[in-house]
């Protein structure tokens, strides 16, 4: 899926797959934090349930305008699979990936003990948000010998 379309969910569809992580990026993420890369696998799709989009939408105003916001939602798949950041959380119960738009965007899935994965949320990170999530090794740029 290379772009996400909404207008599925018109039709009593609960929810998508948004694709898999591709065996690269999953070797990056064990690089970086391999007991969360052990629990990926690039045959996990990412499902995105019909009930986040209400959740996400209350992050609309945080863009820096509705068409930022409409464009990254219609994004999410993209960032997922081509981001310029990738960032754990410090329980490692989800992952970030975040992509430079006018904005950092930042996806973000919950990953289970299992190695399911779900979309959670989307919304822009400040400049120093990143930085500091780069300074304490929680997020790394996404190097190209991995793409």
């Amino acid at each position: 899926m290379s772009k996400l379309d909404l207008s599925v969910f018109e039709h009593n569809t609960n929810f998508i797959s948004l694709g898999t992580l591709s065996q690269e990026m999953i070797a990056f993420i064990s690089s970086k934090k391999p007991d969360i890369g052990s629990r990926l696998s690039p045959d996990q799709q990412i499902l995105f349930w019909k009930d986040r989009i209400k959740h996400t939408e209350e992050h609309r105003n945080d863009f820096m305008s509705d068409a930022l916001f409409d464009m990254c939602m219609e994004d999410i798949p993209e960032i997922i699979q081509a981001p310029d950041y990738i960032s754990i959380h410090p329980t490692g119960k989800s992952i970030s990936f975040i992509k430079d738009y006018s904005q950092h965007i930042s996806v973000a899935i919950k990953i289970s003990i299992d190695g399911r994965m779900c979309y959670r949320t989307m919304y822009p990170i400040m400049d120093a948000q990143l930085d500091n999530y780069l300074d304490n090794d929680r997020a790394w740029r996404y190097a190209p010998e991995y793409l």
